[in-house]
């Protein structure tokens, strides 16, 4: 009896083992669930992100602002320059519209104002102001005129600015010098001096017999103005290289020649002369252009659109000319119409045109001469 209860026992021990044993493995399979479920916890984690953006509204940013967004959401851009009416250097038009769904890292075509489309100018020397400027008018460019003392016919065009072959923005500004007809002057010679003094002298003395009485009549006396100096055929040269922009500018003045501006990489201050397109001595017309080559100065200075002045008075030229951050320099030019009398007939660079900022631009006051 003993002996089989021990046996009992035994069976009884190895019964429970077992069943704590296959409670330990159960508790092992629940925890792996719990890992497995932390697991694809993470899983919903990665798909916050949806697979699909609304393209933003992009019309009208400039270019950076513009990439910088579409960078904000996802998106990539594809860029074409075209030449439009509007600002230069803003989108003026996107593919796919505002608003559209389209696949996190696809692409959108940003259409972007390139500027207004250049001209090339005609070379008008020879013609008359008339020809030139249905040319001009055909070709979307503006024109001024100033008359100058030349060899050729009256009324023909005997220089230009800018030259022949220059590209221009439509509607930036050509100036034409026009030759005027030569001054008609009056030589009195002395034998003329004496005629005219005999006769004012008989006239004096000449008497009139009326009723018996003499009457002395008056004599008749004509004063004439001096005639005024005609302006020199021809101007020289003079030697301006290397000079500050004022000075060069000033001394094509006095010597009756006009600067047309043009800015270069040099290593020299801004402003500084560092070449002329007409050597020193060279005989051309009066009130002709001469290219002066300036430095854009040491820094590089970044460029800035020169604004139109022509037509301003010189306080409206110094305003729009300092709002640009540029600085003006002007000069006298004679007129012969009183409309331009006090107003801004020429500049350089025109108007469109380039120059650094800081930099100095040259205009021209209308000086009336009767």
């Amino acid at each position: 009896m003993l002996l089989a209860l021990g046996v009992l026992a035994l069976v009884a021990a190895g019964l429970v083992i077992a069943w704590l044993l296959t409670q330990r493995d159960q508790k092992k399979q629940t925890t792996t669930v719990v890992v497995t479920t932390s697991g694809a916890g993470t899983n919903r984690a990665r798909t916050v992100l949806p697979p699909k953006v609304s393209v933003p509204r992009l019309v009208g940013l400039k270019e950076p602002q513009a990439l910088v967004r579409l960078g904000q959401v996802g998106l990539r851009p594809k860029e074409v320059f075209r030449p439009t009416k509007q600002a230069k250097g803003v989108v003026v038009a996107q593919k796919p519209q505002e608003a559209t769904e389209l696949t996190r890292g696809g692409k959108v075509t940003l259409v972007i104002d390139s500027g207004a489309p250049k001209v090339a100018v005609p070379d008008l020397t020879g013609s008359s102001f008339f020809e030139a400027q249905k040319k001009l008018d055909a070709l979307g460019l503006q024109s001024t005129k100033t008359a100058v003392t030349s060899a050729e016919p009256a009324g023909s065009i005997v220089d230009q600015s800018p030259k022949a072959g220059s590209k221009l923005a439509k509607g930036a500004l050509v100036t034409l010098s026009v030759a005027k007809a030569p001054a008609q002057t009056t030589q009195t010679t002395t034998e003329q001096t004496t005629t005219e003094q005999t006769t004012t002298q008989q006239t004096t003395t000449q008497q009139t017999t009326t009723s018996g009485s003499a009457t002395t009549t008056a004599p008749s006396r004509t004063t004439t103005a001096p005639a005024t100096p005609p302006p020199p055929q021809n101007a020289t040269m003079p030697d301006v290289s290397g000079q500050k922009e004022a000075g060069a500018v000033t001394a094509l003045g006095k010597a009756g020649i006009l600067a047309s501006l043009v800015f270069v990489p040099s290593s020299e201050p801004l402003g500084t002369v560092v070449q002329q397109a007409k050597p020193a001595g060279t005989t051309m017309p009066y009130h002709a252009h001469v290219q002066l080559n300036l430095s854009r100065g040491q820094n590089d200075n970044p460029p800035t659109t020169v604004p139109n002045a022509i037509g301003q008075s010189l306080q409206q030229a110094v305003s729009t000319v300092n709002g640009a951050h540029l600085r003006l320099i002007f000069l006298k030019l004679p007129v012969t119409s009183r409309t331009q009398a006090g107003k801004i007939v020429q500049q350089s660079p025109l108007g469109g045109g380039q120059a650094p900022q800081n930099a100095q631009i040259v205009v021209y006051l209308g000086a009336f001469k009767g």
